[in-house]
């Protein structure tokens, strides 16, 4: 027998998350499902660690064109990738346990770890233990939009 929801989101990229938290604020009760990593492209490897990186490269930048501003630096400016590296997936990392725990902790709001399959219009299995049922199911899964029967209805 399906746990019923109101929603069912299927991502926790840019909208997923958001939505959740507007749906279960409006009292509704919300079904999430993430397949891999909380927070999608943007937090593990669009945009969060491209400006991270980006920062770094500006801050030796900068650092080499100091004496251009009257400040002097001692011995050539040396970058280290290493540590470049592991700012940026600190920084990933810690946004992407931002989302988890969020949601994980949001009111009217149950996270399931897995992947999402259409068993019908209105059911969702997330795994063969887990069938979830609500009358509003939306892909929150970023410019990746799945092909599947009864798809060519919705524009992308």
């Amino acid at each position: 027998m399906p746990t019923s929801y109101d929603a069912i989101i299927i991502g926790t990229g840019q909208a997923g998350p958001s939505l959740a938290g507007r749906l279960a604020a409006a009292g509704m009760r919300v079904a999430i499902v993430e397949r891999g990593r909380f927070g999608g492209t943007c937090v593990n490897t669009g945009c969060i660690p491209t400006k991270t990186l980006v920062a770094s490269a500006y801050a030796a930048h900068m650092a080499r064109r100091a004496g251009e501003f009257g400040v002097d630096v001692a011995g050539a400016v040396r970058v280290d990738m290493r540590r470049v590296k592991a700012r940026k997936d600190a920084i990933s990392g810690t946004s992407r346990t931002g989302v988890e725990n969020w949601l994980k902790h949001m009111e009217r709001c149950t996270v399931y770890e897995g992947q999402a399959r259409f068993e019908s219009p209105r059911e969702v299995r997330v795994s063969a233990d887990t069938p979830l049922r609500a009358s509003l199911s939306t892909w929150a899964v970023g410019q990746w939009f799945p092909t599947c029967r009864g798809s060519a209805r919705y524009p992308t």
